[in-house]
């Protein structure tokens, strides 16, 4: 559309310059007659100025309308090459109602869709982004050739790699575990699903993985490589065997006083009860394993109401140093047949704190009763009370047998004991300390143990003084 304006302009130019060329000679030679010279003398200096004026004015114009449209060009070439380099905020300033406005109005709505166009893709972006690293998996991504294109950071936080290390890298170079090695070569060979459960050592730990690899294919089953998911499932794993162990304890721990209770009974009907001394003996053990299966009944159900999520507790203020003067108290008669020296130590006799009264005895009842059970005859036992100023500490401490420290982990475990033989003929349920963490943790409290074999045992419960 320019080149043809021009020529229009170059046409029109030298159409006039043609004319007034022969208008000046046709002029001339009539002016040569003497007796129109004067006539037309000066009608010839008016048609020459005219003449030049017109040149003037047409080759302004001229390039007046050259520079309109260079311009409105340089400047939709400028937008285009912006918007070819990615620059989507370009625009030109042109409003002309003629083709140069169309031009640079098509340029500026090209531009604007554009803009909103990388706009969405980049939210799309971001979304799928946060998606992939906050996934709460693992996830590996392998083109056709084997090549990881993608990390994401759940992988990275588990197994501890940087992803610089694995970007662009043949999967087999880069992955440690052959069975997930394995796994992806499968996938890509069979081109199929593939589902495996995988226990993985990581450091010091292993760790049970779901691990899914799922091939990734495009438009006409064009092959484009692997996805592979992992899923950690250590703590549904750790939640089973914590069920299987728990059924099976539970099983062994009825078991063993309802065989004793049986096999006496039978024994009593067989005629052993016309014997007064055996009656008396033998009633005397159903008796015990009687109480025996109550206690164990009771602390489980007590237990159970403990770890239910309604759970809770009956608050009131209460003076800590009275609440453990009763315990000793009332465990002094169980100290006493052994000769331990039971006291409770305390600068104070005013700590006030607040709580459930019933549930803190069952605490310290439990742990001071153990330590008397395995306190040998003439030890010690300590309940030191320490009053801090936002919470209280209490030291339960005997001179009894001591736990290793590998024991001492699982110590808070249900039905886990130390020593089973000795804890069984204690009368123990091997629920007491299980029950205790729950009701301390309850009272948003802690509560740790220090203890070397044979030196003893310390028990130490932090409270706060205020639970509100």
């Amino acid at each position: 559309m320019t080149k043809f304006y021009l020529k229009l302009l170059i046409a029109l130019i030298a159409i006039l310059i043609f004319l007034f060329i022969g208008l000046e000679i046709l002029f001339a030679q009539i002016l040569n007659y003497n007796e129109l010279k004067q006539t037309y003398g000066q009608i010839w200096w008016i048609l020459s100025i005219s003449h030049w004026v017109a040149i003037i004015l047409t080759v302004y114009c001229g390039i007046r309308v050259w520079t309109s449209f260079t311009k409105s060009i340089k400047e939709a070439t400028n937008v285009a090459v912006e918007l070819a380099k990615g620059n989507y905020r370009a625009r030109t300033t042109m409003e002309s109602l003629d083709e140069s406005g169309i031009l640079a109005t098509s340029i500026n709505r090209l531009a604007e869709n554009l803009q909103e166009l990388v706009k969405q893709q980049e939210m799309q972006q971001d979304r799928l982004t946060a998606l992939i690293e906050n996934m709460g998996a693992g996830l590996i991504l392998i083109d056709s050739g084997g090549y990881i294109n993608l990390v994401n950071k759940g992988y990275s936080d588990i197994f501890q790699i940087s992803p610089s290390d694995y970007l662009n890298k043949m999967y087999y170079e880069v992955i440690e575990q052959k069975e997930v090695c394995d796994l992806i070569a499968e996938v890509f060979r069979t081109e199929q699903k593939v589902s495996r459960q995988l226990l993985i050592p990581l450091y010091i730990e292993r760790r049970y993985f779901d691990v899914y690899g799922v091939p990734i294919l495009g438009a006409n089953n064009v092959w484009k490589g692997v996805l592979l998911v992992f899923h950690d499932i250590t703590e549904l794993k750790k939640l089973e065997q914590m069920r299987k162990d728990f059924v099976a304890n539970v099983s062994h721990e009825l078991k063993t006083p309802v065989t004793s209770i049986k096999g006496f009974t039978e024994t009593l009907l067989d005629g052993a009860m016309n014997n007064k001394e055996t009656l008396e003996a033998f009633l005397s053990i159903i008796q015990k394993e009687s109480d025996r299966l109550q206690s164990l009944i009771e602390d489980l159900l007590d237990l159970s109401k403990i770890e239910q999520q309604g759970f809770k507790l009956s608050i009131v203020p209460l003076n800590i140093y009275i609440l453990l003067d009763e315990v000793v108290a009332l465990l002094q008669g169980k100290a006493q047949p052994k000769e331990i020296n039971l006291e409770l130590i305390s600068e104070k006799k005013n700590v006030m704190i607040t709580g459930d009264v019933d549930r803190l005895k069952q605490v310290f009842i439990n742990l001071i009763g153990n330590a008397i059970t395995y306190t040998p005859a003439k030890g010690n036992v300590k309940v030191v009370l320490i009053d801090c100023q936002e919470h209280v500490r209490i030291h339960v401490k005997d001179s009894g047998v001591g736990i290793e420290k590998e024991e001492i982990p699982r110590i808070f475990e249900r039905f886990y004991r130390v020593d089973r033989a000795r804890s069984r003929n204690s009368g123990g349920t091997g629920l007491g300390l299980a029950i205790v963490k729950h009701l301390v943790e309850a009272h948003h409290g802690t509560i740790s143990v220090r203890s070397n074999l044979g030196e003893g045992s310390e028990f130490i419960i932090e409270l706060r003084k205020n639970l509100n």
